[in-house]
């Protein structure tokens, strides 16, 4: 029921004549009056085009600056490096015949204090002997 009432609603209504009842409403074109044709482009867009020229030798500029020094900062860390790795060359060599050295004293002194030990350990065994077969 509701969609027969709708329906006739709409059916009288598209049957009106609606543009006879409308205002007539005209679109006046603002640009229609514009005359370009004695515009010269170039002219106008040379300052823009300037700005953007120096822009982009100034970001060039400023690219170049900044691969020089990062080179260069390159260049003073890899000397560096070097001198460091001179250093380690001639240091190692001297460590190393010391930390040998030291550990040979080491191991002397151990080996003299074991065979201390052992020789003592050997007189008090001889020791207990002698006076177990005395008994």
């Amino acid at each position: 029921m509701p969609h027969t009432f709708a329906r006739n609603v709409l059916a009288k209504v598209s049957t009106r004549d609606y543009a006879k009842c409308m205002p007539k409403i005209q679109f006046t074109n603002p640009l229609s009056s514009l005359d370009l044709t004695s515009v010269d482009l170039r002219k106008q867009l040379a300052p823009a085009a300037k700005v953007a020229r120096d822009a982009a030798y100034v970001a060039v500029g400023v690219g170049v600056i900044a691969a020089q020094r990062v080179n260069a900062r390159r260049y003073d860390l890899q000397q560096r490096a070097n001198k460091l790795q001179e250093r380690v060359n001639d240091v190692v060599p001297r460590v190393r015949d010391e930390a040998q050295a030291t550990a040979q004293r080491v191991i002397d002194e151990a080996t003299s204090k074991v065979r201390s030990v052992v020789e003592r350990r050997k007189n008090v065994a001889t020791a207990a002997n002698e006076t177990t077969t005395v008994a």
